[in-house]
Protein backbone atom coordinates (compact mmCIF):
# COMPACT_ATOMS: atom_id res chain seq x y z
CA UNK A 1 0.00 0.00 0.00
CA UNK A 2 1.30 3.44 -0.98
CA UNK A 3 0.10 4.86 2.31
CA UNK A 4 2.22 8.00 2.13
CA UNK A 5 -0.31 9.54 -0.25
CA UNK A 6 -3.00 11.68 1.31
CA UNK A 7 -6.76 11.71 0.82
CA UNK A 8 -6.51 14.71 -1.54
CA UNK A 9 -3.93 12.91 -3.70
CA UNK A 10 -6.22 9.90 -4.06
CA UNK A 11 -9.16 12.14 -4.99
CA UNK A 12 -7.12 13.68 -7.83
CA UNK A 13 -5.81 10.30 -9.01
CA UNK A 14 -9.29 8.78 -9.21
CA UNK A 15 -11.01 11.84 -10.61
CA UNK A 16 -13.21 12.26 -7.55
CA UNK A 17 -12.56 15.92 -6.78
CA UNK A 18 -15.04 16.79 -9.54
CA UNK A 19 -17.90 15.95 -7.16
CA UNK A 20 -19.52 19.09 -5.69
CA UNK A 21 -18.62 19.83 -2.09
CA UNK A 22 -21.17 18.40 0.32
CA UNK A 23 -22.29 20.60 3.20
CA UNK A 24 -22.79 18.36 6.22
CA UNK A 25 -25.98 19.09 8.19
CA UNK A 26 -25.88 19.41 11.97
CA UNK A 27 -28.46 16.66 12.52
CA UNK A 28 -29.82 13.56 10.71
CA UNK A 29 -31.85 14.60 7.67
CA UNK A 30 -33.99 12.60 5.24
CA UNK A 31 -34.80 13.73 1.71
CA UNK A 32 -33.51 14.10 -1.84
CA UNK A 33 -29.77 14.79 -1.74
CA UNK A 34 -28.20 13.69 -5.04
CA UNK A 35 -24.90 15.29 -4.00
CA UNK A 36 -24.57 12.72 -1.20
CA UNK A 37 -23.49 10.01 -3.65
CA UNK A 38 -19.88 11.12 -3.95
CA UNK A 39 -17.12 8.52 -3.74
CA UNK A 40 -14.56 8.06 -0.96
CA UNK A 41 -11.09 7.01 -2.16
CA UNK A 42 -9.29 4.67 0.22
CA UNK A 43 -5.89 3.51 -0.95
CA UNK A 44 -3.52 2.68 -3.80
CA UNK A 45 -1.76 -0.68 -3.96
CA UNK A 46 1.38 -1.38 -5.95
CA UNK A 47 1.72 -4.85 -7.54
CA UNK A 48 5.29 -5.99 -8.12
CA UNK A 49 7.32 -9.14 -8.93
CA UNK A 50 8.50 -11.25 -6.03
CA UNK A 51 12.08 -10.86 -4.90
CA UNK A 52 12.12 -7.06 -4.87
CA UNK A 53 13.26 -5.74 -1.52
CA UNK A 54 12.37 -2.08 -1.64
CA UNK A 55 11.08 0.81 -3.75
CA UNK A 56 12.24 4.39 -3.71
CA UNK A 57 9.05 6.44 -3.59
CA UNK A 58 9.31 10.22 -3.65
CA UNK A 59 5.89 11.04 -2.23
CA UNK A 60 6.40 14.79 -2.59
CA UNK A 61 7.02 14.59 -6.35
CA UNK A 62 4.37 11.91 -6.75
CA UNK A 63 1.85 14.22 -5.10
CA UNK A 64 2.94 17.11 -7.37
CA UNK A 65 2.47 14.87 -10.39
CA UNK A 66 -1.00 13.86 -9.26
CA UNK A 67 -1.96 17.53 -8.94
CA UNK A 68 -1.82 17.66 -12.75
CA UNK A 69 -4.77 15.26 -12.85
CA UNK A 70 -6.97 18.17 -11.79
CA UNK A 71 -6.51 19.61 -15.28
CA UNK A 72 -7.96 16.53 -16.99
CA UNK A 73 -11.42 16.48 -18.53
CA UNK A 74 -13.11 13.61 -16.71
CA UNK A 75 -15.72 11.74 -18.75
CA UNK A 76 -18.99 10.15 -17.68
CA UNK A 77 -21.51 10.82 -14.96
CA UNK A 78 -22.28 8.37 -12.15
CA UNK A 79 -25.81 7.01 -11.89
CA UNK A 80 -27.81 7.84 -8.78
CA UNK A 81 -28.51 4.80 -6.62
CA UNK A 82 -31.36 6.16 -4.50
CA UNK A 83 -34.16 8.65 -4.86
CA UNK A 84 -33.98 9.54 -1.19
CA UNK A 85 -31.29 9.41 1.46
CA UNK A 86 -31.01 9.56 5.21
CA UNK A 87 -27.96 11.66 6.04
CA UNK A 88 -26.47 10.54 9.34
CA UNK A 89 -24.40 13.62 10.03
CA UNK A 90 -22.07 11.95 12.56
CA UNK A 91 -20.84 9.51 9.88
CA UNK A 92 -19.81 12.29 7.50
CA UNK A 93 -18.26 14.38 10.28
CA UNK A 94 -16.19 11.36 11.32
CA UNK A 95 -15.16 10.76 7.70
CA UNK A 96 -13.90 14.34 7.52
CA UNK A 97 -11.86 14.05 10.71
CA UNK A 98 -10.08 10.83 9.67
CA UNK A 99 -8.94 11.97 6.23
CA UNK A 100 -5.23 11.27 5.94
CA UNK A 101 -2.73 13.90 4.84
CA UNK A 102 0.34 13.49 2.65
CA UNK A 103 3.28 11.88 4.48
CA UNK A 104 6.69 12.54 2.94
CA UNK A 105 9.07 9.62 2.76
CA UNK A 106 11.55 8.13 0.35
CA UNK A 107 11.27 4.41 0.90
CA UNK A 108 8.55 1.79 0.72
CA UNK A 109 9.83 -1.14 2.75
CA UNK A 110 8.93 -4.57 1.38
CA UNK A 111 9.39 -7.20 4.07
CA UNK A 112 10.49 -10.76 3.19
CA UNK A 113 7.55 -12.99 2.38
CA UNK A 114 6.46 -15.38 5.11
CA UNK A 115 4.19 -18.40 4.72
CA UNK A 116 1.42 -19.30 7.15
CA UNK A 117 1.78 -22.04 9.72
CA UNK A 118 0.48 -25.57 9.16
CA UNK A 119 -0.53 -28.07 11.83
CA UNK A 120 -3.39 -29.91 10.10
CA UNK A 121 -3.14 -29.67 6.33
CA UNK A 122 -5.47 -32.67 6.08
CA UNK A 123 -8.33 -30.48 7.36
CA UNK A 124 -8.65 -28.87 3.94
CA UNK A 125 -10.93 -30.30 1.27
CA UNK A 126 -8.52 -30.09 -1.67
CA UNK A 127 -10.16 -27.04 -3.27
CA UNK A 128 -8.09 -24.62 -5.32
CA UNK A 129 -7.74 -21.01 -4.19
CA UNK A 130 -9.95 -19.99 -7.14
CA UNK A 131 -12.70 -22.38 -6.04
CA UNK A 132 -12.60 -21.26 -2.42
CA UNK A 133 -12.63 -17.54 -3.25
CA UNK A 134 -15.43 -17.78 -5.82
CA UNK A 135 -17.62 -20.10 -3.78
CA UNK A 136 -17.30 -17.95 -0.66
CA UNK A 137 -20.76 -17.04 0.66
CA UNK A 138 -22.06 -15.61 3.92
CA UNK A 139 -24.06 -18.10 5.97
CA UNK A 140 -27.55 -16.85 6.83
CA UNK A 141 -27.98 -19.36 9.68
CA UNK A 142 -25.95 -21.97 11.61
CA UNK A 143 -27.18 -25.49 12.30
CA UNK A 144 -26.23 -25.59 16.01
CA UNK A 145 -24.72 -29.10 15.76
CA UNK A 146 -21.68 -29.16 13.45
CA UNK A 147 -18.38 -29.75 15.24
CA UNK A 148 -14.83 -29.28 14.05
CA UNK A 149 -11.73 -31.00 15.38
CA UNK A 150 -9.29 -29.20 17.63
CA UNK A 151 -6.52 -29.41 15.00
CA UNK A 152 -8.84 -27.85 12.41
CA UNK A 153 -9.57 -24.99 14.79
CA UNK A 154 -5.86 -24.43 15.39
CA UNK A 155 -5.18 -24.59 11.66
CA UNK A 156 -7.74 -21.85 10.97
CA UNK A 157 -6.21 -19.63 13.66
CA UNK A 158 -2.66 -20.17 12.39
CA UNK A 159 -3.68 -18.54 9.12
CA UNK A 160 -5.14 -15.59 11.07
CA UNK A 161 -1.68 -14.66 12.38
CA UNK A 162 -0.06 -11.61 10.76
CA UNK A 163 3.57 -12.77 10.90
CA UNK A 164 3.09 -16.37 9.77
CA UNK A 165 5.38 -19.22 10.73
CA UNK A 166 8.36 -17.69 12.53
CA UNK A 167 11.03 -19.54 14.46
CA UNK A 168 11.46 -17.70 17.73
CA UNK A 169 9.91 -14.46 16.49
CA UNK A 170 6.85 -12.80 17.96
CA UNK A 171 3.63 -12.07 16.13
CA UNK A 172 3.06 -8.43 15.20
CA UNK A 173 4.58 -7.40 11.89
CA UNK A 174 2.27 -8.24 8.98
CA UNK A 175 4.30 -10.50 6.68
CA UNK A 176 1.90 -13.10 5.27
CA UNK A 177 -0.85 -12.85 2.67
CA UNK A 178 -3.18 -11.04 2.74
CA UNK A 179 -2.11 -9.07 5.82
CA UNK A 180 1.24 -8.00 4.30
CA UNK A 181 -0.55 -5.43 2.14
CA UNK A 182 -1.16 -3.38 5.31
CA UNK A 183 1.96 -1.34 6.19
CA UNK A 184 1.43 -1.18 9.96
CA UNK A 185 2.02 -3.81 12.65
CA UNK A 186 -1.13 -5.70 13.59
CA UNK A 187 -3.45 -3.84 15.97
CA UNK A 188 -6.39 -6.30 16.09
CA UNK A 189 -6.87 -9.32 18.38
CA UNK A 190 -9.67 -11.88 18.75
CA UNK A 191 -11.72 -12.86 21.80
CA UNK A 192 -13.05 -16.32 20.92
CA UNK A 193 -16.19 -18.03 22.21
CA UNK A 194 -15.61 -21.75 21.60
CA UNK A 195 -18.83 -23.78 21.35
CA UNK A 196 -18.26 -26.96 19.31
CA UNK A 197 -14.61 -27.85 18.92
CA UNK A 198 -14.03 -31.51 19.78
CA UNK A 199 -11.07 -31.98 22.11
CA UNK A 200 -11.27 -28.43 23.41
CA UNK A 201 -13.33 -27.27 26.44
CA UNK A 202 -16.11 -24.79 25.74
CA UNK A 203 -15.23 -21.36 26.94
CA UNK A 204 -13.61 -18.01 26.34
CA UNK A 205 -10.22 -17.87 24.62
CA UNK A 206 -8.02 -15.06 23.31
CA UNK A 207 -5.82 -14.91 20.21
CA UNK A 208 -3.03 -12.35 20.65
CA UNK A 209 -2.18 -11.23 17.11
CA UNK A 210 0.45 -8.75 18.24
CA UNK A 211 2.47 -10.16 21.10
CA UNK A 212 3.86 -6.72 21.89
CA UNK A 213 0.42 -6.01 23.40
CA UNK A 214 0.37 -9.12 25.60
CA UNK A 215 1.31 -7.48 28.91
CA UNK A 216 -1.09 -4.56 28.34
CA UNK A 217 -3.91 -6.95 27.45
CA UNK A 218 -3.38 -9.12 30.50
CA UNK A 219 -3.21 -6.07 32.75
CA UNK A 220 -6.35 -4.53 31.19
CA UNK A 221 -8.50 -7.68 31.39
CA UNK A 222 -10.03 -9.58 34.31
CA UNK A 223 -7.52 -10.73 36.91
CA UNK A 224 -9.22 -14.13 37.27
CA UNK A 225 -8.53 -15.14 33.65
CA UNK A 226 -6.12 -18.07 33.50
CA UNK A 227 -4.14 -17.18 30.33
CA UNK A 228 -2.98 -20.76 29.82
CA UNK A 229 -2.16 -22.45 26.54
CA UNK A 230 -4.86 -25.01 25.63
CA UNK A 231 -4.02 -28.68 25.11
CA UNK A 232 -2.35 -29.48 21.81
CA UNK A 233 -1.89 -25.83 20.88
CA UNK A 234 0.93 -25.54 18.32
CA UNK A 235 4.13 -23.76 19.22
CA UNK A 236 3.97 -20.26 17.82
CA UNK A 237 0.18 -19.93 18.09
CA UNK A 238 -0.44 -17.27 20.78
CA UNK A 239 -3.86 -18.63 21.80
CA UNK A 240 -4.84 -18.57 25.47
CA UNK A 241 -7.68 -20.10 27.47
CA UNK A 242 -9.23 -17.43 29.69
CA UNK A 243 -12.11 -19.34 31.29
CA UNK A 244 -14.10 -22.50 30.57
CA UNK A 245 -17.85 -22.97 30.46
CA UNK A 246 -20.78 -22.88 28.07
CA UNK A 247 -20.85 -19.38 26.59
CA UNK A 248 -23.34 -19.91 23.77
CA UNK A 249 -26.03 -17.80 25.40
CA UNK A 250 -23.50 -15.13 26.34
CA UNK A 251 -22.13 -14.84 22.82
CA UNK A 252 -25.66 -14.51 21.41
CA UNK A 253 -26.53 -11.74 23.87
CA UNK A 254 -23.37 -9.84 23.01
CA UNK A 255 -24.15 -10.08 19.29
CA UNK A 256 -27.56 -8.38 19.55
CA UNK A 257 -29.25 -11.66 20.58
CA UNK A 258 -28.50 -13.29 17.21
CA UNK A 259 -28.60 -17.11 17.25
CA UNK A 260 -25.76 -17.40 14.71
CA UNK A 261 -23.26 -16.29 17.38
CA UNK A 262 -24.04 -19.35 19.52
CA UNK A 263 -25.06 -21.92 16.90
CA UNK A 264 -21.68 -22.13 15.16
CA UNK A 265 -18.50 -23.94 16.10
CA UNK A 266 -17.05 -20.73 17.48
CA UNK A 267 -17.63 -17.00 17.33
CA UNK A 268 -15.40 -14.07 18.12
CA UNK A 269 -15.16 -10.39 18.83
CA UNK A 270 -12.31 -8.48 17.19
CA UNK A 271 -10.66 -6.21 19.75
CA UNK A 272 -8.41 -3.41 18.52
CA UNK A 273 -5.53 -1.65 20.26
CA UNK A 274 -7.45 1.59 19.96
CA UNK A 275 -6.70 4.88 21.71
CA UNK A 276 -2.89 4.47 21.81
CA UNK A 277 -2.89 3.70 18.07
CA UNK A 278 -4.91 6.82 17.23
CA UNK A 279 -2.78 8.94 19.56
CA UNK A 280 0.62 7.77 18.32
CA UNK A 281 -0.11 7.30 14.60
CA UNK A 282 -3.01 9.67 13.97
CA UNK A 283 -6.80 9.62 13.90
CA UNK A 284 -6.62 8.55 10.24
CA UNK A 285 -5.88 5.06 11.61
CA UNK A 286 -9.53 4.78 12.73
CA UNK A 287 -10.87 3.44 9.39
CA UNK A 288 -7.68 1.45 8.90
CA UNK A 289 -8.40 -0.52 12.06
CA UNK A 290 -11.65 -1.55 10.42
CA UNK A 291 -9.74 -2.51 7.27
CA UNK A 292 -7.70 -4.89 9.43
CA UNK A 293 -10.82 -6.41 11.02
CA UNK A 294 -12.30 -6.82 7.54
CA UNK A 295 -9.19 -8.54 6.26
CA UNK A 296 -9.19 -10.90 9.25
CA UNK A 297 -12.86 -11.63 8.57
CA UNK A 298 -12.15 -12.48 4.92
CA UNK A 299 -9.42 -14.91 5.99
CA UNK A 300 -11.91 -16.59 8.34
CA UNK A 301 -14.44 -16.82 5.49
CA UNK A 302 -11.92 -18.51 3.20
CA UNK A 303 -10.55 -20.82 5.89
CA UNK A 304 -14.07 -21.92 6.83
CA UNK A 305 -14.99 -22.76 3.24
CA UNK A 306 -11.65 -24.49 2.69
CA UNK A 307 -12.36 -26.91 5.57
CA UNK A 308 -15.96 -27.53 4.44
CA UNK A 309 -18.04 -25.27 6.70
CA UNK A 310 -19.10 -21.62 6.45
CA UNK A 311 -18.98 -18.26 8.23
CA UNK A 312 -20.51 -14.83 8.41
CA UNK A 313 -19.66 -11.42 9.78
CA UNK A 314 -21.78 -9.96 12.57
CA UNK A 315 -22.07 -6.20 12.33
CA UNK A 316 -24.56 -5.78 15.17
CA UNK A 317 -23.13 -6.23 18.67
CA UNK A 318 -22.99 -4.48 22.03
CA UNK A 319 -19.44 -3.24 22.55
CA UNK A 320 -19.78 -2.07 26.17
CA UNK A 321 -21.05 -5.49 27.36
CA UNK A 322 -18.18 -7.11 25.43
CA UNK A 323 -15.78 -4.88 27.35
CA UNK A 324 -17.52 -5.82 30.61
CA UNK A 325 -17.12 -9.54 29.90
CA UNK A 326 -13.40 -9.06 29.23
CA UNK A 327 -12.94 -6.58 32.07
CA UNK A 328 -11.81 -3.78 29.74
CA UNK A 329 -12.23 -0.17 30.84
CA UNK A 330 -11.51 3.06 29.01
CA UNK A 331 -10.57 3.04 25.34
CA UNK A 332 -7.14 1.41 25.29
CA UNK A 333 -8.81 -1.59 23.65
CA UNK A 334 -12.06 -1.42 21.70
CA UNK A 335 -14.40 -4.08 20.27
CA UNK A 336 -14.85 -3.28 16.55
CA UNK A 337 -16.40 -6.29 14.80
CA UNK A 338 -17.86 -9.78 15.42
CA UNK A 339 -17.77 -13.00 13.43
CA UNK A 340 -19.03 -16.58 13.57
CA UNK A 341 -17.87 -19.85 11.99
CA UNK A 342 -19.83 -23.09 11.78
CA UNK A 343 -22.09 -25.45 9.85
CA UNK A 344 -24.41 -23.46 7.58
CA UNK A 345 -28.14 -23.95 7.13
CA UNK A 346 -28.69 -23.75 3.38
CA UNK A 347 -31.65 -21.61 2.32
CA UNK A 348 -32.98 -23.45 -0.73
CA UNK A 349 -35.00 -20.40 -1.76
CA UNK A 350 -31.75 -18.69 -2.76
CA UNK A 351 -30.34 -19.54 -6.19
CA UNK A 352 -26.57 -19.40 -6.60
CA UNK A 353 -25.31 -18.42 -10.06
CA UNK A 354 -21.68 -18.18 -11.29
CA UNK A 355 -19.92 -15.21 -9.72
CA UNK A 356 -18.16 -14.23 -12.95
CA UNK A 357 -18.70 -15.09 -16.63
CA UNK A 358 -16.03 -17.35 -18.03
CA UNK A 359 -15.21 -20.61 -19.76
CA UNK A 360 -15.93 -22.69 -16.66
CA UNK A 361 -18.72 -22.80 -14.08
CA UNK A 362 -17.49 -21.14 -10.92
CA UNK A 363 -20.43 -21.51 -8.54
Amino acid sequence: MLDGLGYGDLEKLMGLEVFPEFKIPNRPVKGKFPEIEFEHPDCVLVVFPSGIGEFNVDYKNLSLGLSEFSKLDWKGKPNLLSKEHVIWDIIYRTAEVVKKGLELGDRLCVHPFQSGGVCSEGSYKGLTAREVIRKRRSAVDMDGKTEIRRDTFYQILLHCLPSGLRSGGKQGKQLVLPFRSLPWDSEVHAALFVHRVSGLPKGLYFLVRNEGHFDDLRKAMRSEFTWKKPAGCPDGLPLYELSTGDCRELSMRLSCHQDIAGDGCFSLGMVAHFEPTLRHKGVWMYPRLFWETGMLGQVLYLEAHAVGISATGIGCFFDDPVHEVLGLEGSEFQSLYHFTVGGPVIDKRIMSLPAYPGPAIDA
